[in-house]
């Protein structure tokens, strides 16, 4: 029954229809509500099924998502906010032996362990309510396409919950709207993994099967048809399969082929688009991992990414003061990395924007960063795609209220790609998908099928860093063919918290200590 105690606690109602943002509840007991009749209501339970939208993102975009970017040395910073400093910095032998993940309650690095963990069962038990509520206590909300539209997006909710836990997490619960919450135990990595693609499965059959569109408020600002929702949920299975791995060996023996299956139905299929949220100035949604790395005054893009854009003229690691100087990339993603205007320079150590400028970096003369926690996080690169405010002057997304991507139809064409690389399928095709962001957007040279396997192999891994970055992605692609840095972990223990409950021992990962898991069976 302790076990019961905690999910309850971590899965519990309460704080998910709060955070859906539904009217009151008249509840006799606050610490205690009735949740039969609380999820009767059809008006609640459809702000539950919004909601789970919104608790998704904000945990998807948040911590550990700005940790981890800079684990896999593409964004960097040596500022303690999410414990980047703790977790990015590198030893006096050149590795993170001395950095494992600080799986102790009486250690504040643990935050970046369970803020996944809970941010995501906590929409998971909000999309088991609705599931459970529609399926098995037959409630309709307003009419059959609408009763419809909900389960659909508690379902994809649920998938994307699932996949989460397992492509950051040795193990987890596998809950669902069936599930006996007496009689739960852990399920390894692998059983996750094959859970969340069934998940996603049915929300793709769902999404198909049934004609709806969500309210712009579910994503505070955009509206998807079914259709689209369906092509979501294929490109997160997809980027499930891929992402999953954590190490060359399980890379090569991932199902390839199905992600292929999964992204050949995905978002850049038909008319492309991206899955994208709408900040609200970090009120009710705020991209946490944006806040940070789409601003060229707070965080910066590693100078290994620098290197890759302009090996020219940037050095890795960052060579000590006065820095990297003024690119000149043949990516116009970069371009001469002119940003901002002349009441910029001062401050930020920027050169007016010109027409040599790049659409999504910027350069700055200016090492930002504390000198004694490691020159090694400088560098001289900003990020501001995202910036939507129109003003190029340095402001994270428009302080907080721009549209967030979170899965982009970019992603969905270079998992595509790599999946016909990895497959013996079509090289021709492969440059095509590699090509669509590496010549219309980056102006490089057109890859092609004389390239090879190896050749448009190494194209594809430079869009990846490149065009998707202000995504979580970088540090599971570079975990899976082995380019983390040695100590580096490889995947997350179940919270200490978690384990404390139930009196079992606490472990972790990283350091000198299992730096992989070994493969479930």
């Amino acid at each position: 029954m302790m076990q019961l105690t905690r999910l309850a606690r971590s899965l519990g109602i309460l704080s998910a229809i709060t955070l859906a943002g539904c009217k009151s509840l008249d509840i006799q007991n606050p610490n205690a509500p009735d949740a039969k009749r609380a999820l009767s209501d059809p008006a609640a339970l459809e702000s539950v099924a919004s909601g789970t939208l919104r608790t998704w993102f904000n945990a998807y975009m948040a911590d550990p998502a700005t940790t981890l970017c800079t684990m896999a040395n593409s964004c960097t910073a040596s500022w303690n906010n999410d414990h980047m400093n703790y977790y990015s910095s590198i030893d006096a032998d050149g590795t993170r032996l001395g950095r494992p993940y600080k799986n102790d309650l009486a250690a504040a690095e643990r935050q970046e362990i369970e803020f996944s963990w809970f941010g995501m069962y906590s929409t998971l038990s909000s999309a088991n309510d609705v599931l459970k509520a529609i399926r098995q206590n037959g409630l309709v909300i307003t009419d059959a396409a609408t009763t419809k539209r909900s389960e659909t997006i508690a379902q994809l909710m649920q998938a994307a919950v699932l996949a989460e836990i397992a492509v950051n997490y040795d193990k987890g619960y596998i809950v669902t709207d069936s599930s006996d919450l007496a009689s739960l135990t852990y399920s390894d990595r692998k059983a996750l993994r094959d859970a969340a693609l069934k998940k996603f499965d049915a929300a793709i059959a769902l999404a198909t099967a049934n004609k709806f569109t969500t309210p712009t408020g579910w994503t505070n600002g955009i509206s998807y048809d079914n259709t689209q929702i369906a092509r979501v949920g294929n490109t997160m299975a997809a980027r499930l399969i891929a992402s999953w791995p954590r190490n060359g060996t399980e890379n090569t023996a991932a199902n390839w082929a199905q992600v292929a299956t999964y992204a050949s139905n995905g978002m850049s299929t038909g008319v492309p688009f991206d899955f994208i949220f709408v900040g609200d100035g970090g009120n009710a949604w705020y991209n946490e991992f944006l806040g940070w790395f789409d601003d060229i005054t707070s965080a910066r893009v590693h100078t290994r990414l620098a290197k890759m854009m302009d090996p020219v003229t940037q050095q890795d690691p960052w060579p000590g003061p006065p820095g990297n100087p003024q690119p000149h990339s043949l990516d116009k993603r970069l371009g001469n990395g002119t940003y901002g205007n002349a009441s910029m320079v001062k401050g930020y150590g920027t050169i007016p924007t010109d027409a040599g400028a790049g659409t999504d970096f910027g350069f700055s003369g200016l090492a930002p960063f504390r000198p004694s926690r490691g020159q090694y996080h400088q560098s001289n690169i900003g990020f501001k795609r995202w910036d939507c405010d129109g003003l190029d002057d340095g402001n994270s997304i428009g302080n907080g209220y721009c549209p967030s991507p979170t899965f982009m139809a970019a992603q969905n064409d270079l998992l595509w790609a790599e999946a016909l690389l990895r497959t013996g399928g079509s090289l021709a095709q492969a440059a095509t998908l590699i090509n669509k962001t590496r010549v219309t957007r980056g102006g490089l040279s057109a890859a092609s099928a004389a390239d090879g396997v190896a050749g448009l192999m190494t194209k594809m891994y430079y869009e990846q860093e490149i065009e998707l970055f202000g995504i979580p992605h970088a540090y599971y692609d570079n975990r899976r063919i082995d380019n983390l840095l040695a100590g580096t972990p490889h995947e997350m223990p179940v919270p200490a918290k978690e384990l404390g409950v139930f009196g079992q021992a606490l472990y972790t990962f990283g350091g000198t200590g299992l730096l992989n898991s070994p493969t479930p069976p």
